[in-house]
C-alpha cells in the first residue's frame, strides 16, 4: 500500500513544551513501576509491512470476504489513493417513465460521498464522479428482474447483462475505477434495500476495460444518508460492521459498533471510519500507529481521527487473528454529530467475514447509554472513555487509562499489559 507522506502532519509527539514536560514525567514515572521496559512499535503502513522487523500487530489476512487483515492487499481491488474515476449509469425500464432527470439522482449522492471519503482519507482518496446526463432504457420491465436484498444470483445477473448491454453502445467504460448503476427510484419493481456491491467472479469485459465489481443503486429519492459512501467502501474491500438478524427476527442491527464507521450504519452519528480501517487503506503513516506486543506500562497521545496529524491508532496484541484497537474521536469533520467524544475502544477479528462481526466496539459504560433520540444504537453511543477513566478488558490483561487532553484536542492514554495469571481491576474505574 503506497505511503503518504502530508506536510500538516506532524510525527507524534511534536506538540509543543507542555507535551515534552508529560512525556518526560511519564518517562520517571514509568521507571518507578519497576516493569520490564516495553516498547510502543511504530508499524510501517499497511500491507507493505508485513516483513517489517518487530511487526507484531499486523493482523493476517485470511481467506473470509473482506478480511481485516493488514499484512496484504487483494489486488483484485483498485487502492483508494490519489484521483480515482467513477462512472454513474442512469438505467429506466419500460414499466416506468421516470420523474426525476439523471443530474437530480447524481445530486443525491454527490459532491457529498466524495467530500466524505477525501475527508476520512486526509486528503489522500479524490473520488471523481462522471454521471450520464441522459437515462439508458433497459429491454424488460422492473418487475421482470425480481429485485431484492437477497437477489436470486440468475436474476442479478440478467440484470446485469442487460445493463451492461443498454449502456456499451453509448458509454466507454475505459478507465473508470469505480461504475454505479443507478436505477430509475420510481420503477416499480425497484427496492431500496437492494443496492449492493455486486463483486463477479468472472470479470465483464467491456471497452477493453475488465469490471470486477459493480455498485447496484436502488435508492428512493432521497436516498438514506451515506448509502453510496458505505457501498463505495466494499469496493475498497472495506467489510459490513452490522449484524443482519435472520428472517423474521426483530432483533436490532447495530449491535457490533452502533454509530460507529458507516460501514456499520449509513444512519449513525459518527461516519468516520475507524483508524483501523484508515491503517488497512494506507492512509496513516508510520509513527501514527503503535503497537503494544508484551507487558508493562506504556504511554501514547492520540490525536483526534477526524483531523490530520498526529498519532491515530494505539494497537495491542490480543490473539492470533485478534486485537484491540484504540483511537480518539471528536464532533468535527465527518464525526460532527457525534453522540460523546473521548477514547474509543473496539476488537478486531481478521478471521470474520463481512456481516459476522468483524469488528465490536467495546462497551466502556455498559450501565448507560447515550443520544436516544438520534442514535441507533444509544448503548454504544456513550462508548468512549472520558479523561480520568479506566476500562479493563475482560480477562484482566489489558487496561486503557485516559490521563489527560491536551488544548490541541490530542488525548493521553496509558496502556497497562499484563501477564497471563496477574491480578487485576476489572472494568471502568476513576
Amino acid at each position: 500500500m503506497r505511503l503518504v507522506r502530508r506536510s500538516d502532519n506532524a510525527p507524534p509527539g511534536a506538540a509543543g513544551p507542555a507535551g515534552l514536560r508529560r512525556r518526560l514525567l511519564r518517562s520517571a514515572a514509568a521507571a518507578v513501576t519497576g516493569f520490564a521496559g516495553l516498547v510502543a512499535w511504530t508499524l510501517m503502513t499497511g500491507p507493505a509491512a508485513h516483513a517489517a522487523e518487530g511487526a507484531a500487530c499486523l493482523l493476517p489476512r485470511t481467506d473470509v470476504h473482506h478480511s481485516e487483515g493488514v499484512d496484504s492487499w487483494d489486488g483484485s481491488y483498485a487502492r483508494p489513493s490519489g484521483d480515482i474515476k467513477a462512472l454513474m449509469v442512469f438505467l429506466s425500464f419500460p414499466d416506468s417513465v421516470p420523474e426525476l432527470t439523471p443530474a437530480e439522482i447524481a445530486a443525491d449522492h454527490f459532491p457529498h460521498t466524495a467530500r466524505f471519503w477525501e475527508s476520512a482519507s486526509y486528503g489522500q482518496f479524490r473520488l471523481h464522479v462522471h454521471p450520464r446526463t441522459t437515462w439508458l432504457r433497459m429491454p424488460r420491465p422492473s418487475t421482470d428482474y425480481a429485485i431484492d436484498r437477497d437477489w436470486n444470483a440468475a436474476d442479478r445477473t440478467r440484470y446485469l447483462r442487460d445493463a451492461i448491454a443498454a449502456a456499451d453502445p453509448v458509454v466507454d467504460f475505459r478507465g473508470y475505477d469505480v461504475v454505479y448503476l443507478v436505477a430509475d427510484p420510481d420503477a416499480p419493481g425497484v427496492d431500496s434495500d437492494a443496492t449492493k456491491v455486486v463483486n463477479l467472479s468472472r470479470p465483464i469485459e467491456v471497452d477493453g476495460t475488465p469490471l470486477r465489481r459493480l455498485v447496484t443503486v436502488f435508492e428512493h429519492h432521497p436516498p438514506d444518508r451515506d448509502v453510496l459512501a458505505h457501498e463505495t467502501g466494499h469496493v475498497f474491500d472495506l467489510p459490513d460492521l452490522y449484524y443482519r438478524p435472520p428472517a423474521g427476527s426483530n432483533a436490532d442491527w447495530d449491535t457490533h459498533v452502533g454509530d460507529w464507521d458507516l460501514m456499520g450504519s449509513q444512519f449513525g452519528l459518527a461516519p468516520e471510519p475507524f483508524a483501523w480501517h484508515k491503517w488497512r487503506l494506507g492512509w496513516l503513516w508510520p509513527a501514527q500507529v503503535g503497537c503494544v506486543d508484551r507487558t508493562g506500562i506504556t504511554y501514547h497521545d492520540l490525536s483526534p481521527l477526524e483531523t490530520p496529524g498526529g498519532s491515530k491508532l494505539l494497537v495491542v496484541r490480543t490473539g492470533q487473528d485478534s486485537v484491540l484497537a484504540v483511537e480518539a474521536r471528536t464532533a468535527a469533520g465527518n464525526d460532527r454529530t457525534l453522540c460523546r467524544p473521548g477514547v474509543l475502544l473496539y476488537t478486531v477479528r481478521s478471521d470474520r467475514e463481512s456481516g459476522d462481526g468483524p469488528i465490536d466496539v467495546v462497551d466502556t459504560h455498559p450501565r448507560t447509554s447515550a443520544c436516544p433520540a438520534t442514535s441507533v444504537y444509544p448503548r454504544l453511543a456513550d462508548a468512549p472513555l472520558d479523561v480520568g477513566e479506566s476500562y479493563t478488558v475482560p480477562g484482566g490483561l489489558t487496561q486503557v487509562t485516559v490521563t489527560g487532553r491536551e488544548s490541541d484536542g490530542s488525548y493521553a492514554v496509558r496502556v497497562t499489559q499484563r501477564a497471563p495469571g496477574a491480578a487485576a481491576d476489572h472494568g471502568l474505574g476513576g
